[in-house]
């Protein structure tokens, strides 16, 4: 037997119900809970997390 060896590219568990998920998805495989923050945005220049409607960063003025 061969054994193959698989990289994910991102693995999350569910903090509603501790399922472990692969693949960088959005939602739980098991519950259907969103797995990701899409109300923030978090700026590439300093890390500070911003509201999606902002169109520069809070703390740095960085264009988002």
């Amino acid at each position: 037997m061969v054994e193959v060896e698989r990289s994910f590219s991102e693995v999350q568990v569910c903090s509603n119900c501790g399922e472990i998920n692969y693949d960088n998805v959005n939602f739980c495989q098991d519950c259907g809970n969103m797995l990701k923050d899409f109300t923030h945005v978090f700026c590439e220049i300093c890390g500070a997390k911003n509201p999606v409607e902002n169109k520069n960063c809070s703390e740095c003025k960085n264009i988002l």
